[in-house]
């Protein structure tokens, strides 16, 4: 690492944009690239407070206005921490870009130091000990304490500041998403004669840096699954999952319970009156019911979780649908909710699983609980910035409990937010870098602050904080989608290029977008194909759904990877899980838990009429 020259004054000088060929720096082919892409990288102090010291790289992207008369340079960051920013500014394919942005702004990308182009660091094991309480602290600071105490918001901000020096430029709009908000807003507060007008999308809670970001994400994905049941409720004549979020809950159930590591565990959403037995709605004892199944839900769902538990589930659980990864993930966006639909359509009706053996079974849980033994910046950056930035040093104590709770059957996401309020990534790591309270006092235009009104990944409470401490003007956007700008939203992309031509906004609210349609349903040439490739297609009929799901759930399993064949040999270590009730079984265990229900009814008509006794 070099150093950067100083002027009379001992301020930095503004070192050039060494320019290159996009192949080469990006390492794709030149048919892949936006048409007029430049690239380039720009040598920054490793320490802004020392300018005479270590320098390293960060990389840049430009794609110049299509007109030749650019109105501004709009640089952007996607979010993360670590998410890849070189491509921020790739056109959609499907040409349905805002209009005026590619032809009246020059459009910049600035890759965070750390990751791809931007001097990513291999760090290097030998310095992780026997006893480490956390690898990659030891590993990276080891390698190297200041490149490492170096990667923070401040500095992505700082370095943001010294390409727009780079390319000569008085000021710049910016546009951030998710954490890219927390960029720009410390950005806009160190160099406020340096910003014009600035777009925050979806933004991170300034208080919340950054283990109650994450506690609070996992607390709001919650609701937003259940949002999803909702949604397949609704289109229950298409899809025939349950007529009511909490019987699409079980349908979704059924499938995840099965899936390695064990069940979800998640509290099930709140029933209603076309979850009780016909014999109850519309009775006095209608209400009392629901408040039953609602107010025990809970306590239920952590019983059966510890049940399952103390049977060994984890380990002998063996499908990988990814089922629930896949619906976590489709809380960030409805659009993905049709095809989710769509998968759990095919497994209730009859589709197969994919599983594997009992020693692969073995390894996933493993990988689950260990970090790989190679660290690199690149790929461990989330935790690096918030663990350098994180406000209080983790509880050791709280992240044990909280996985214990979860290894006891837990609500997953509950769990979840009990790890990362606990700050599980950072134990054994202090924090080294303040961060920046935001203010926008100084701005001559003010902040346009856009964001889902359900957004479940980062909580809408964060953009009501950003909007007071920069004075910004607040739009809400219905629906609960991660990212509203370049989405598909005509009314939002309106808004952001009119604010981006006049530097005015007015606060309010617009529509999501529309609901998607569910996907098209598999015809009789679908099926043919499907079952000749393998691929279990769905199979019709009441009897078929159920032999096919008993089918599934007791076939003994073999190799890595692969549908559960039916006739292969018993594992030899771990026996196969127990097989479905038979018809007469589940018949019995219905009426059974319909007399439970009618007595959890009966005490809680009761209890209507007789005071609650006195604590113990």
């Amino acid at each position: 690492m070099g150093a950067i020259a100083l002027l009379g004054s001992g301020v930095a000088a503004a070192a050039p944009v060494e320019w290159q060929e996009c192949t080469e720096m990006l390492g794709v082919e030149s048919e892949y690239l936006p048409a007029g892409m430049e690239c380039g990288t720009v040598e920054v102090p490793v320490d802004y407070g020392d300018p005479a010291g270590a320098t390293t790289k960060v990389a840049l992207t430009r794609i110049k206005a299509s007109s030749g008369q650019a109105r501004s340079t709009v640089f952007g960051n996607p979010g993360g921490p670590g998410n890849y920013a070189l491509n921020f500014w790739n056109p959609p394919l499907d040409g349905s870009a805002p209009a005026g942005l590619y032809e009246n702004h020059d459009l910049v990308a600035v890759q965070p130091r750390g990751m791809f182009g931007s001097n990513p660091m291999v760090c290097e094991v030998e310095y992780v000990g026997p006893n480490s309480a956390n690898p990659l602290h030891d590993a990276c600071f080891g390698t190297d304490p200041a490149y490492m105490k170096s990667m923070t918001t401040e500095n992505a901000a700082r370095d943001t500041n010294a390409v727009r020096e780079a390319l000569e430029l008085a000021e710049i709009d910016y546009l951030g998403v998710s954490y890219g908000t927390a960029i720009g807003t410390d950005y806009a507060t160190l160099f406020p004669e340096h910003t014009g007008k600035m777009v925050l999308d979806s933004n991170t809670h300034p208080d919340w840096r950054w283990s109650e970001q994450a506690q609070q994400g996992a607390f709001a994905q919650e609701k937003r699954v259940n949002d999803i049941f909702g949604w397949i409720a609704e289109r229950d004549e298409y899809y025939g999952l349950g007529d009511t979020p909490l019987k699409v809950f079980h349908s979704w159930k059924w499938v995840t319970d099965q899936e390695v590591g064990g069940p979800a565990n998640l509290t099930p959403p709140p029933a209603e009156t076309r979850d009780l037995p016909v014999e109850l709605r519309g009775t006095v004892l209608e209400q009392p019911a629901i408040d039953v199944v609602n107010t025990t839900a809970p306590g239920r769902a952590r019983v059966e979780g510890f049940a399952r538990a103390a049977a060994l589930q984890g380990l002998t659980n063996n499908a990988t649908t990814g089922l629930y990864d896949a619906t976590v993930g489709a809380t960030y966006n409805e659009q993905a909710w049709p095809m989710l639909a769509h998968i759990l359509k095919y497994y209730n009706d009859g589709g197969q699983i994919a599983r594997v053996d009992y020693e692969t079974v073995g390894l996933m849980l493993a990988a689950q609980e260990n970090r790989s033994p190679v660290y690199r910046t690149d790929i461990e950056m989330n935790a690096i910035i918030t663990c350098n930035e994180t406000a209080a040093p983790a509880d050791q104590l709280g992240v044990t409990a909280a996985k214990i709770d979860k290894a006891t059957g837990g609500n997953r996401l509950a769990t979840r937010a009990a790890v990362e309020a606990a700050g599980d990534d950072c134990v054994g790591w202090d924090p080294v870098a303040r961060t920046i309270d935001p203010s926008g006092d100084e701005l001559d235009v003010k902040p346009l602050v856009l964001h889902s009104e359900d957004d479940a990944v980062t909580p809408i409470a964060g953009a009501h904080r950003v909007a007071d401490a920069m004075g910004g003007t607040l739009v809400t956007v219905g629906g609960g989608d991660h990212a509203v700008f370049r989405t598909g939203n005509e009314a939002v992309d309106r808004i952001v290029m009119e604010f981006l031509e006049t530097g005015h906004a007015t606060p309010g609210h617009v529509p999501g977008k529309p609901s998607p349609d569910p996907l098209p349903k598999w015809d009789a040439a679908d099926r043919a194909s499907a079952a000749q490739e393998g691929m279990g297609a769905p199979v019709e009929g009441a009897d078929d759904w159920y032999g096919t799901h008993r089918d599934a759930a007791t076939a003994p399993v073999t190799g890595s990877v692969e549908a559960a064949p039916v006739n292969a040999a018993p594992a030899p270590v771990i026996p196969a899980p127990a097989p479905l009730p038979t018809p007469q079984e589940v018949h019995a265990q219905a009426q059974k838990a319909l007399q439970d229900v009618a007595g959890q009814i009966d005490a809680a008509a009761k209890s209507l009429f007789t005071p609650p006794a006195p604590p113990a």
